[in-house]
């Protein structure tokens, strides 16, 4: 499997940070210059069974795709699963928050893709290192 993890402290409580992302549907251009639209296109933002749609740039490639949200702990953490063609490889990642200090945070993003399958992953892993941006991702 390939997995990317980017830990990033901020420098606000977690409460905030969780509004701030529930509040991605209008705030979603405002962490990233490369983010176009992130759209909840069913239930509640951020809650289980939420379906979203998120477009952006990586690297030179603008990327779409449907967010399936799912394994919610209200406040502290989220992952996704995303939806096909991205699920073929099984694409998916999630969002943890943890206080640090009593004014911060530790937002830690982790995205994986390909499978825990050892001959599988032998097979598939270096042809998604070729075809897929890994350092853009990394990069963004």
């Amino acid at each position: 499997m390939i997995t990317l993890v980017e830990r990033t402290r901020i420098p606000a409580p977690a409460e905030y940070v969780w509004r701030f992302l529930r509040e991605l549907d209008a705030r979603y251009a405002d962490l990233h210059p490369e983010h176009l639209r992130w759209r909840t296109l069913r239930g509640e933002p951020l809650t289980e069974g939420a379906v979203v749609f998120a477009e952006e740039w990586i690297g030179p490639r603008r990327l779409s795709a449907r967010f399936f949200i799912c394994n919610v702990e209200e406040g502290r953490s989220f992952s996704y699963r995303i939806g096909f063609p991205a699920s073929l490889v099984r694409a998916g990642g999630s969002f943890r928050l943890s206080p640090t200090a009593e004014r911060e945070c530790e937002l830690v993003e982790e995205v994986h893709l390909g499978f825990r399958a050892p001959l599988v992953g032998l097979l598939v892993h270096p042809v998604l290192a070729l075809v897929l941006p890994l350092a853009e991702l990394r990069r963004h």
